[in-house]
């Protein structure tokens, strides 16, 4: 971790199927996040191996479990770089050691932002910044996140940061379409259950210029 300049590593404060999050302290008084993958008890091999194979850009290597963690965490960092170039608001990358990747913390101080589905309240503006976010990834990174709901969604100063992008695949890759439409459609389920105005399927499609 030299390459950091990390002083301390505290206490988990995310953990889910494929890695734990922990934030970092760096010797200059900064927090950094510090995504670590499993590498021996991964449970959703099968869901891994389908993104990584419809995904060309990442080289596959199925030898392991520890290799096949190690091109998902490869998938991750490269998604996280394209959509941060593109302008997508999602944690700036720093860097990627094997299994170890390291990027923006979302949040003040240790603590870390709500993810959307804990807000006690939503706003149209915020649904708004949402559905740009991902006509952003599409159009400008050429990417469909895949798995787009109120859990992979922070928000900060009433921004929304869409994490998790491991799974994302390019808009040319197969079943990319439908993958498109069941992120909206999660996004969508979840406003209008909390009387927020919602943009139909179809119509952001066209926005798109794609079809179902």
């Amino acid at each position: 971790m030299r390459k950091l300049n990390i002083e301390s590593i505290l206490g988990a404060i995310a953990s889910g199927k494929e890695a734990k999050v922990y934030p970092a302290k760096t010797r200059d008084g900064k927090y950094i996040a510090l995504k670590i993958y499993y590498t021996s008890t991964a449970s959703h091999k099968r869901a891994i191996r389908r993104y990584v194979s419809l995904d060309r850009r990442v080289e596959v290597r199925f030898s392991s479990t520890k290799e096949m963690i190690y091109a998902w965490a490869r998938k991750e960092f490269g998604n996280l770089q394209k959509m941060f170039e593109a302008g997508v608001r999602v944690p700036k990358p720093f860097l990627l050691i094997k299994n170890v990747l390291a990027m923006e913390f979302v949040g003040d101080g240790i603590s870390k932002a709500p993810l959307l589905v804990d807000l006690e309240e939503v706003t149209q503006e915020l649904y708004d910044e949402i559905i740009r976010q991902i006509e952003v990834m599409v159009t400008k990174a050429q990417l469909i996140h895949g798995d787009l709901s109120e859990f992979n969604v922070m928000v900060k100063d009433e921004l929304p940061y869409i994490i998790d992008v491991g799974q994302a695949i390019p808009v040319w890759a197969e079943n990319s379409l439908s993958l498109l439409e069941r992120d909206i459609n999660n996004i969508n389920r979840f406003f209008e259950e909390r009387g927020i105005d919602v943009v139909p399927v179809k119509e952001l499609l066209n926005r798109l210029q794609l079809s179902s």
